[in-house]
């Protein structure tokens, strides 16, 4: 049964410890969703788990950057913290506008990259080399989903696996409303876990953990502990994409 641990502020609860019939306290893992540069939640959100460095984990589904207040202070504490990451839309995006020469880019490619404040290509060395999925025991993690009729992410097309909502049999629209959701044609050997989709929010269901609750929109920060399957969650500190245009606001929903 998942059980809840919800902090309405930045002050800390007292997490629960998992120990051995010796004494000695378990490794936990926390797997956290999309961040969007909201650094501020993410650090009250490894707080709230109570994470000690060296003895527990931490995993992030991607979109680590872009439409928050502080995607490089995100980033690097990401980085502190020894936090691991797969590939989200946003940072695949990133690396494709950077290898457009700058004459060739794009007005979209411009106002993309304006978000980065600058700071575009250290953002850049700091995800050009994460994983578009990882596997551990347990557990997968992928940043949108995973390609259904297809036993094994070795198989699938990284474009899928980092841009999927909905399937449609082939790949070419994976974001159509009338369509089924791509975890609804059946489950895999282990939990897949991933995030992408904030307007679904929080899906829980047997192998499947959703875990991209709208933090940068005003939502929350969600993350998913595989050890105690419990839910930690901390709320947004503000709604970080009100005052975009509305322009600005469809483009980015259009690309995911």
């Amino acid at each position: 049964m998942i059980k809840w641990v919800v902090c309405k502020a930045k002050a800390i609860t007292s997490p629960p410890f998992f120990l051995l019939w010796d004494g000695r306290r378990i490794m936990r893992t926390l797997i956290i969703g999309d961040v969007h540069g909201c650094r501020d939640e993410l650090e009250n959100l490894v707080e709230q788990f109570g994470f000690v460095y060296g003895k527990d984990r931490l995993f992030q589904v991607g979109d680590m950057i872009t439409r928050g207040p502080d995607t490089l202070g995100a980033l690097e504490l990401a980085r502190d913290l020894g936090i691991q990451h797969v590939l989200g839309n946003q940072e695949a995006r990133l690396l494709r506008t950077l290898a457009i020469a700058p004459k060739l880019r794009k007005k979209k490619d411009c106002e993309f990259l304006s978000r980065m404040q600058g700071y575009e290509k250290e953002i850049a060395q700091h995800v050009r080399d994460w994983p578009v999925w990882m596997e551990e025991d347990d557990f997968f993690i992928v940043h949108a989903g995973f390609q259904p009729g297809i036993l094994h992410p070795t198989q699938m097309s990284p474009h899928v696996m980092v841009h999927v909502r909905t399937w449609d049999g082939q790949g070419v629209d994976m974001n159509h409303a009338y369509n089924p959701a791509w975890y609804e044609f059946g489950a895999w050997e282990k939990t897949v876990v991933f995030g992408h989709w904030a307007d679904r929010g929080l899906y829980l269901a047997d192998g499947f953990r959703g875990l991209d609750t709208g933090c940068v929109y005003g939502g929350a920060l969600t993350g998913w502990c595989p050890e105690e399957d419990n839910i930690y969650q901390v709320p947004a500190l503000k709604n970080y994409v009100e005052n975009q245009s509305a322009e600005y606001q469809q483009l980015e929903i259009l690309l995911g």
